[in-house]
C-alpha cells in the first residue's frame, strides 16, 4: 500500500498521502527498513500517526522536541531563495498563533503570499478582517511582509477562494517554482489538491515523490512547466502548540473538523471550566460575564465550582473512558498557570495556542489558565481595529 503517482497527461488526480506527525515522512507500510513505515493496522487507520521510528523515540523517553525549522528545512529553504522562487506560506484560520513559526522569517524567499486556510472551521459570521489584523500582527512580529494575504478553505466539500489563489499564483511566481510551507495541520496539500482540480500539465513530467535534495524529507514535486515545479513540504513542528503536545490520537479532537459551533456562557466569580484535561480556565474575580468559547466542537467543557475544580481535573485525568484525554497530563500539578487582569472596556481574547480561544467583554475581571507547560496562552484585544 505505497504511494503511487498514476501516470497521467494531467494534474487532476488528487494527492493523499499520509505523514508520519513526528517528522513529516511518507508513511508507508512495506519495509520496515526504510523510513515512514508503520504496520499495516496503523497505515489503514484514519488517525494521524507515527512512523516507528518517531514512536519509539517518543514512548521510550529518547524524544527530545526540536524547534521545528531544523536544518533539513532550512536546506529547502535556502534553495527557494536563490532559485527566486515564490513561498506559499499557509496557515491555520482556527489557530494564527499556532501557525506562524518563531523564526521563519528570515529564512523564507523574498517573495510571499500567506494563504489563512481554513476559514470554513470557523463561524459564518466570524469577522475575516479581524483574521487578517490577527495573521498580519504575527507575520511583523516575525517581519515576514508578504505579497498580499489571501482567505481560504479547501476541503472536499468547501473551495473558497481557490480560484483567486491561482491567480495570485499565477502572478507572482514570473515562471518562478512554488514552495507550500507551514506548520503542521494547516491545510497545505488539501490547498494543492484544490489547486491541481482546476490545473492542467501540459507537460510529459509526472508528479513525483522523493527526499528533497540534501534532506532527508520526503517532498512532493508536480511540475507547472519544463523548468519549475510546485512542491508540497511536510508540516514543520511548533513546539509552543497544543497541537504539538497531545498524542496523535487526540488530534482529532482537539483540531476542529467542521464549523464550530460557539459554545457561551454566563459565569460568576469562583467558577471553573475544564475542557478534558487539556486545559483549565477559571473565573477568579470580578462582574458577572459572559464567556464564549471557540474549540472544536469534539471537546467537551465541564464547569465547577473553584474550590473543586482540582478534583474535578484529577478525576478527569484518570477517566479512561474520556476518548479526548491526553495520558501526558496525569494531574493538575502537571499544567502551568497563567494570571491575566482583564483589559478595560475591550474584548478580551485568550488564546490557548492551538487549542481554543474564549472572548469576554472586560470588566473587573482576573482570570487564571491551566496549560502544558510550553503551550503559549495569551490575552490580547480583540476589539476589531480597521
Amino acid at each position: 500500500m505505497l504511494f503511487k503517482n498514476n501516470k497521467t497527461s494531467g494534474l487532476t488526480a488528487e494527492i493523499r498521502v499520509k505523514r508520519c506527525y513526528g517528522c513529516g515522512a511518507i508513511l508507508q507500510d512495506q519495509d520496515p527498513n526504510e523510513i515512514g513505515y508503520v504496520p499495516t493496522e496503523k497505515f489503514q487507520s484514519e488517525d494521524e500517526t507515527l512512523c516507528e521510528r518517531c514512536y519509539k523515540l517518543r514512548h521510550y523517553s529518547s524524544f527530545k522536541k526540536t524547534a521545528g525549522l531544523n536544518i533539513d528545512f532550512v536546506t529547502i529553504l535556502d534553495h527557494a531563495k536563490e532559485e527566486n522562487a515564490l513561498a506559499i506560506y499557509v496557515v491555520n484560520a482556527f489557530s494564527i498563533q499556532a501557525s506562524v513559526l518563531k523564526g521563519i522569517g528570515k529564512y523564507l524567499p523574498k517573495d510571499v503570499l500567506v494563504v489563512i486556510n481554513k476559514r470554513d472551521l470557523l463561524p459564518k459570521s466570524y469577522n475575516d478582517d479581524y483574521l487578517l489584523l490577527q495573521t498580519k500582527k504575527a507575520l511583523e512580529e516575525e517581519n515576514i511582509h508578504p505579497i498580499s494575504i489571501l482567505v481560504t478553505a479547501a476541503s472536499a466539500t468547501k473551495n473558497y477562494h481557490i480560484e483567486e489563489l491561482m491567480k495570485a499564483v499565477d502572478e507572482n511566481r514570473h515562471g518562478k517554482s512554488v514552495y507550500f510551507v507551514g506548520c503542521y495541520q494547516v491545510g497545505k496539500s488539501s490547498l494543492i489538491n484544490a489547486l491541481l482540480m482546476n490545473y492542467s500539465n501540459m507537460t510529459s513530467r509526472t508528479i513525483t515523490t522523493s527526499p528533497y535534495p540534501g534532506t532527508t524529507l520526503d517532498v512532493i514535486s508536480i511540475p507547472l512547466d519544463d523548468q519549475s515545479n510546485m512542491y508540497d513540504t511536510p508540516g514543520m513542528y511548533n513546539a509552543e502548540s497544543m497541537i504539538s503536545f497531545v498524542e496523535p490520537e487526540i488530534i482529532k479532537y482537539v483540531l476542529p473538523r467542521n464549523e464550530i459551533r460557539p459554545e457561551m456562557y454566563m459565569a460568576k466569580e469562583g467558577q471553573s471550566f475544564l475542557l478534558a484535561n487539556l486545559a483549565r480556565l477559571d473565573f477568579v474575580k470580578g462582574d458577572k460575564v459572559n464567556f464564549t468559547f471557540y474549540k472544536s466542537n469534539d471537546l467537551s467543557i465541564e464547569r465547577h465550582k473553584l474550590n473543586k475544580a482540582d478534583q474535578g481535573f484529577n478525576d478527569l485525568c484518570v477517566n479512561e473512558g474520556l476518548d479526548n484525554r491526553t495520558k501526558k497530563v496525569t494531574s493538575i500539578q502537571d499544567l502551568e498557570v497563567h494570571h491575566f487582569t482583564t483589559l478595560e472596556g475591550k474584548t478580551n481574547r485568550i488564546n490557548v495556542n492551538g487549542l481554543m480561544f474564549v472572548e469576554y467583554n472586560g470588566k473587573n475581571q482576573e482570570i487564571d489558565v491551566y496549560a502544558p507547560k510550553g503551550v503559549i496562552v495569551t490575552l490580547e484585544d480583540a476589539s476589531l481595529k480597521l
